[in-house]
């Protein structure tokens, strides 16, 4: 579907960390598919953490699993990465869809996840951010 992105992806070495289930594509190298030749390419990376974790535990299991994308990224183009994870018990099944459609969050999609990014004027762990999963969309599912 996105030729370009494809071909940056399969030869980027794109790694994940074992407790990634699923790689979301956003942005203008997604099906927005409006990028320029000096756009970065917005991956989330969506993890299931155990239940019970400490925020410390989180947040070095979260740092493990960025690191591990980041540092084998080997892309032409820079990786935009986030990981995220569900706060409300919703599964984050908003992001089996490409496009926003009212009704899919039952939860309002608002700060239904939490994230963690480094870069990009983050530093860890972002909770209560006041994110709208609708802003995210177009999104595309690719792992």
């Amino acid at each position: 579907m996105l030729p370009v992105t494809h071909a940056l992806l399969t030869s980027s070495n794109l790694t994940v960390h074992p407790r990634v289930s699923r790689i979301l594509l956003h942005g203008s190298r997604g099906p927005a598919d409006k990028y320029r030749p000096d756009s970065d390419i917005d991956l989330s990376l969506i993890v299931e953490p155990e239940a019970g974790l400490s925020q410390l535990e989180l947040e070095d299991l979260l740092h493990d699993v960025f690191e591990v994308t980041k540092s084998h990224w080997r892309g032409n183009v820079e990786v935009d990465l986030a990981v995220a994870f569900d706060v409300r018990d919703c599964g984050l099944n908003c992001f089996e869809h490409t496009l926003w459609e009212d009704g899919i969050c039952q939860q309002g999609g608002m700060d239904c996840f939490g994230l963690y990014k480094i870069g990009k004027g983050f530093n860890g762990l972002v909770t209560n951010a006041s994110v709208q999963v609708k802003l995210m969309y177009p999104c595309l599912k690719i792992w």
